[in-house]
């Protein structure tokens, strides 16, 4: 049983990656472009990032059945696994900004996507800590 839900944690770990990873490529990619041909690249974002949010919520589910079926709940869980929570927090937030930005852009409020070029930053680099953290706190 642990194994299927490692497996689903890493899942959601590569489908998150590849929205983050695909967006911030195709992203920096229309940067260079005329607007009019970039428009096409840019439609692309609202699906990477619902592809990122499906690994999120996958990695959640998943995560949170392993701290009670391998840990046998909060109390048994290595200490560094608290800082790797805090970007797994820092990272969902930073996704539910991003879903209401696109949000808002859909409903005619451009002005919104000015905050993507910071919010994804803020995703990967909370991505890329709470792995980091994660290999501290549970390769022991």
């Amino acid at each position: 049983m642990n194994q299927v839900l490692i497996f689903l944690h890493f899942l959601g770990l590569m489908l998150g990656a590849t929205g983050g990873f695909g967006s911030a490529l195709i992203m920096r990619r229309a940067l260079t472009m005329p607007a009019d041909a970039a428009g096409p690249l840019r439609g692309l974002g609202p699906m990477l990032a619902n592809v990122s949010a499906t690994g999120l919520a996958l990695m959640w589910a998943s995560g949170l059945v392993l701290v009670w079926s391998r840990w046998d709940g909060l109390g048994s869980l290595p200490g560094l696994f608290w800082i790797k929570f805090a970007f797994v927090l820092s990272l969902t937030a930073a996704a539910a900004a991003i879903h209401m930005t696109y949000a808002e852009i859909g409903r005619g409020n451009a002005a919104g996507a000015a905050r993507l070029p910071k919010l994804g930053p803020v995703a990967g680099g909370s991505s890329l800590l709470a792995v980091f953290f994660a290999v501290f706190a549970f390769s022991g």
